[in-house]
């Protein structure tokens, strides 16, 4: 009832605090605004490497895909002071083990900064080895899902949009995947999206948003 509370008191008034980098977490603010742990890890990453069941290839290249064309709309469209031209520079590298041997897939893991689960990995036993694996050399391990039918009213978002919105109608066309992080408590927090998730409250009777949701496993 607690947990259920305090979603609520935060789900029906978002703690807006500007665009990226604004109010006082100018110094915290990419990819997610409040959170420093997740953006200290994400920071310092270059290296991800993706683990999943062979029988869902497809699912992580469309994983890798998404979040590729998050980084690249990072540069074009949220890199917006002095101080985050760093971003500019970053290079994220995603890869995976399918079909190499066990210990090229070992050596991927080693040089890897982020272990980054996709799918249903769990009832894969090269993604269970792969996974103690990086578990015993102490690498941080997130869960990636994609999820089509994301509840907006479960969706807690803290960023003003940076674009200004011009359409006043809302129509399939305009639906785009978000990137949410989901907390230890269960919450949905916005990371990518908020110009959609903005646009979608003003118009009314968008029920839902599709997207992407990360967590620490």
């Amino acid at each position: 009832m607690r947990l259920r509370n305090k979603m609520s008191k935060r789900l029906t008034k978002h703690n807006i605090i500007g665009q990226t980098g604004g109010g006082d977490y100018k110094n915290n603010h990419w990819p997610h605004p409040m959170n420093e742990e997740f953006n200290n890890v994400m920071r310092s990453v270059v290296n991800i490497y993706g683990i999943g069941n062979p029988k869902e290839q497809e699912l992580l290249k469309e994983c890798k895909a998404y979040l590729q064309s998050r980084l690249d709309l990072l540069i074009g469209h949220k890199v917006r002071r002095d101080t985050e031209e760093h971003y500019k520079v970053m290079s994220i590298r995603i890869r995976e083990g399918f079909n190499k041997a066990p210990h090229e897939r070992q050596e991927l893991i080693e040089e890897s900064d982020l272990l980054l689960c996709v799918g249903d990995w769990k009832s894969s036993k090269a993604a269970i080895e792969e996974y103690k694996f990086a578990t015993m050399l102490g690498k941080p391990k997130y869960e990636m899902y994609y999820n089509p039918t994301i509840p907006i009213e479960e969706i807690i978002r803290y960023l003003q949009p940076v674009r200004p919105i011009k359409d006043s109608a809302w129509d399939s066309t305009k639906q785009d995947n978000v990137l949410i992080y989901e907390t230890k408590d269960g919450l949905m927090e916005l990371m990518d999206g908020n110009h959609r998730h903005e646009f979608a409250n003003r118009v009314g009777g968008v029920t839902h948003l599709s997207g992407w949701i990360i967590k620490e496993v």
